[in-house]
């Protein structure tokens, strides 16, 4: 039921950032190099955004013990929320510069985000838009690059960048 439930968070997530002007979006993506492993990471020209699905109070507890964030400059994603079952997190709960997102159904309620479909580059305002600085993190650019061109490849190939996609696409085996 909790992989079920993640994996629904997950592909919900990744259509949020989609609609959200994110071009490039991967869901639980594995890199070399990097040790971060996101739920959902979407580019858009300017900025990254990262979303965490959370099924459960015991995994979002444990997300807190990560390296990625506890330190400036470890994690991925300019911008980084949470989605998960309505309730599950309080919006009190949040570390600093994180969004919440809710998921009743297959509809996202944004709890916590700033205003706006505006995602300025990092330490960039936006006239009547600055709320969004307090949102914003110092990614792991190294880390970043390191997944967008993993990305990148495994388009070029023809490869899902979509674990679910991967293994409900793999081809057959065939028989000689």
């Amino acid at each position: 039921m909790a992989g079920e439930l993640h994996d629904h968070l997950t592909a919900i997530g990744a259509r949020w950032l989609k609609k959200q002007g994110f071009g490039v979006v991967a869901t639980e993506i594995t890199v070399g190099g990097c040790r971060e492993q996101p739920d959902v990471i979407g580019f858009r020209h300017n900025c990254s955004a990262v979303v965490e699905a959370k099924a459960s109070r015991g995994d979002f507890l444990a997300d807190f013990r990560k390296p990625e964030r506890t330190q400036e400059g470890a994690g991925l994603g300019v911008y980084r929320f949470y989605i998960c079952p309505e309730g599950l997190i309080k919006p009190e709960e949040l570390p600093a510069k994180w969004g919440l997102l809710y998921v009743a159904g297959n509809r996202v309620i944004e709890v916590v985000r700033p205003s706006g479909n505006v995602w300025p580059a990092i330490g960039r305002t936006v006239p009547h838009f600055s709320a969004w600085l307090d949102f914003q993190h110092i990614p792991n650019l190294e880390a970043e690059r390191s997944v967008l061109y993993s990305i990148a490849r495994r388009q070029s190939k023809g490869m899902a960048v979509d674990r679910r996609r991967a293994i409900t696409s793999s081809p057959k085996p065939t028989n000689p």
